[in-house]
C-alpha cells in the first residue's frame, strides 16, 4: 500500500501554524461570528449606552472639522471664579447645537435606571434631525476625550465626514461611525489570528467575549485599542516563532503602526513591545533587522507620544464668544477633584511603601468580582450584568485554553518570567495611574479601575499558564475537543448577551 499520500503526523511545534490543524478555521469563523453578532449588538445598543462613548462622539465630529487639538473655553478673568472646575479643567471644541442635543434627547436616563427603557418613536424622530438646526449657532463643548489623538478616530472620522457632506443627521453619523469602528476592529483581529504561531483558541476567546465585542461596535477608541494590542502581540510571537526568517516589510509596517496608536491612546500597554526579547537573535544575531525594527517602533511612538503631548499642553483657549453647552463628563467627578493630588498621593506612597502592598491587597479583595464582571462583560454604562454562568465559564475556558498552548521556544522559563515581566509592567502603571491621578489621598482602595482596562494585556499572562513546549508529551485529543467545542460555547454566549441587551434596553 503507497504512503505517499498520507499525512504526516503533526509535531508539536506546528500544531499552531499547520495549515490543516483544528485551529486554522479560527479566524474565518471570528469573522463570521463577530461580524453577526458585532453588527446586532451595535444595532441593539442604544445610542451613546456604553461608557464614554458620548464624549468619544464629541472628539470626533471636532476632529471631523479640523479641529485635532482640544482646547479650553475662554472665559474672562471676572468669571474666573464662579465657574464650575469642571469648566476651567474641561477641553473640547466647538460642534452644531444638534450634536449634544441628540445625546440627551436619546438618553431618557437609561443609565443606572434599569427600569427605563429606549422608546423606538425617539430613535425615529432623531434619524430625521437636521445636523445643522436653523437659527441654531454652534457651541463649545467640554469632552473627557480631549486628549486623545486624531490618528486613534480615523475610522470614525472618515465615515462621519462623509455622513456630513450628506448631511446626515447626528444619529445617522453615530452609527455610521460605529460602523467603521466594527469593520476596523474584525479586520485588525483577523489578521492577527491569522499570523499568530501559537494561542489561537485564547486569542479567539477574548476576541469574542462580550466586553472587547460590545467595545467594539462602539465610538469608544478601546476597540482599536485592543485590536491594535492584539495584532502587535500576535506580530511579535510570529517574529519570535521563526526567528530564522527575516523580518517582513509587513512587519516593518505593522509593529511602529501598533505601537505608536498604543502611545496615543493608552501608553500603558506599550511594554508589550518587550515581546521582541522572546528571540534571543534580536541581541545576538548577525542580522539586525529585528533590533532596527525594534528600535525604529519605539522611536516613532516616542516621538508620536511626545509630539502629541506638547500639542495638548500648548493648546490654548479656543477662539470663540459663544456661551459653552452645559454638557459634560465630568459631573460625577464633581465631590472628588478637591480630594485628588497626584503630588500629594506620590508623596504618600513614597513617605510609606510598605503601604502599597496593604493598598492592593484591599482592592483586590473589594472590587476583585466587579474586575472579573467587568472584564468579562458588564454592558451599557457598566450597569448590565450578564447571566452569572457566563462569569463563572469563561474564565475556566480561558485558562483551559491557556495550558493547552504551545510556547514559542524551547526556553520555557525565560519565556514566562518575560511574559509575567510584561504584564506586571503594564497593569501596575494602570493601578498606579489611577491611584495617583483618581484616588483621593491616602485612600486604600484604588479607584476607577475596570476590568475591560487588562483586555489588551490578558495574552501575555495567559500564554504564562502554557504547559506545552516542544519537549512535552502532553496529549493532543483533550485539548482539540475543547477547542473544537469552542465555537458553539461562544455561540451560546453571544446569544445570551443579545438577549441581555434587548431585555435591558426594550
Amino acid at each position: 500500500m503507497s504512503t505517499k499520500n498520507k499525512k504526516r503526523p503533526l509535531k508539536a511545534e506546528d500544531r499552531d501554524q499547520a495549515p490543516s490543524s483544528y485551529t486554522a478555521n479560527l479566524p474565518r469563523l471570528f469573522l463570521l461570528i463577530g461580524g453577526f453578532f458585532g453588527l446586532i449588538m451595535l444595532v441593539l445598543t442604544p445610542p451613546f449606552q456604553v461608557p464614554d462613548e458620548h464624549d468619544h462622539f464629541f472628539r470626533a465630529v471636532m476632529i471631523s472639522s479640523g479641529q485635532f487639538v482640544a482646547k479650553s473655553y475662554p472665559f474672562p478673568e471676572e468669571l474666573k471664579k464662579k465657574v464650575p472646575q469642571k469648566y476651567l479643567r474641561g477641553k473640547g471644541g466647538v460642534v452644531p447645537v444638534s450634536i449634544p442635543y441628540t445625546t440627551r434627547k436619546v438618553n431618557h436616563r437609561l443609565p443606572f435606571h434599569n427600569e427605563n427603557k429606549q422608546k423606538l418613536s425617539d430613535l425615529k424622530k432623531m434619524l430625521t434631525l437636521p445636523l445643522h438646526m436653523k437659527g441654531q449657532p454652534e457651541v463649545f463643548i467640554n469632552t473627557s476625550a480631549g486628549d486623545y489623538a486624531p490618528p486613534l478616530y480615523l475610522p470614525a472620522v472618515m465615515t462621519i465626514s462623509v455622513g456630513k457632506a450628506l448631511n446626515l443627521s447626528p444619529l445617522w453619523l453615530m452609527y455610521l461611525g460605529r460602523l467603521a469602528n466594527l469593520i476596523v476592529f474584525l479586520s485588525l483581529t483577523y489578521w492577527a489570528l491569522k499570523i499568530t504561531p501559537t494561542g489561537k483558541s485564547v486569542l479567539f476567546l477574548l476576541a469574542l467575549m462580550p466586553m472587547t465585542l460590545f467595545l467594539a461596535h462602539s465610538l469608544s477608541i478601546d476597540g482599536l485599542t485592543i485590536a491594535s494590542s492584539f495584532l502587535l502581540t500576535a506580530t511579535l510571537l510570529n517574529l519570535a516563532r521563526n526567528d530564522k526568517q527575516p523580518v517582513k516589510l509587513q512587519d516593518f509596517l505593522i509593529v511602529p503602526a501598533t505601537l505608536t496608536l498604543l502611545a496615543l491612546g493608552k501608553v500603558v500597554y506599550c511594554p508589550l513591545i518587550l515581546l521582541f526579547f522572546l528571540s534571543p537573535k534580536v541581541l545576538f544575531s548577525t542580522d539586525r533587522s529585528r533590533l532596527y525594527l525594534f528600535a525604529s517602533s519605539l522611536g516613532l511612538a516616542a516621538i508620536s507620544y511626545l509630539i502629541w503631548h506638547w500639542l495638548t499642553k500648548t493648546a490654548g483657549t479656543a477662539t470663540v464668544a459663544n456661551i459653552p453647552f452645559d454638557y459634560t463628563s465630568f459631573q460625577a467627578k464633581d465631590k472628588l477633584m478637591p480630594l485628588l493630588n497626584s503630588k500629594k498621593q506620590l508623596q504618600f506612597l513614597l513617605n510609606y511603601p510598605s503601604s502599597i502592598f496593604t493598598i492592593l491587597g484591599r482592592t483586590l479583595q473589594d472590587q476583585g468580582r466587579y474586575y472579573i464582571e467587568s472584564f468579562i462583560g458588564l454592558l451599557g454604562w457598566l450597569d448590565t450584568k450578564l447571566p452569572t454562568w457566563i462569569y463563572m465559564t469563561f474564565p475556566l475556558a480561558l485558562i483551559i485554553e491557556a495550558l493547552g498552548t504551545q510556547t514559542t521556544s524551547n526556553h520555557a522559563p525565560t519565556e514566562k518570567t518575560l511574559l509575567m515581566l510584561i504584564w506586571l509592567l503594564s497593569n501596575g502603571t494602570i493601578l498606579l495611574g489611577f491611584y495617583l491621578l483618581s484616588t483621593p489621598v491616602g485612600n486604600a482602595i484604588i479607584g476607577g479601575v475596570q476590568g475591560r482596562y487588562f483586555i489588551p494585556t490578558a495574552v501575555p499572562l495567559l500564554l504564562f499558564f502554557s504547559l506545552k513546549n516542544n519537549l512535552s508529551k502532553l496529549p493532543e485529543k483533550p485539548f482539540e475537543y475543547i477547542t473544537r467545542s469552542l465555537p458553539y460555547y461562544i455561540l451560546v454566549v453571544l446569544i445570551c448577551t443579545t438577549y441581555t441587551l434587548w431585555y435591558r434596553y426594550y
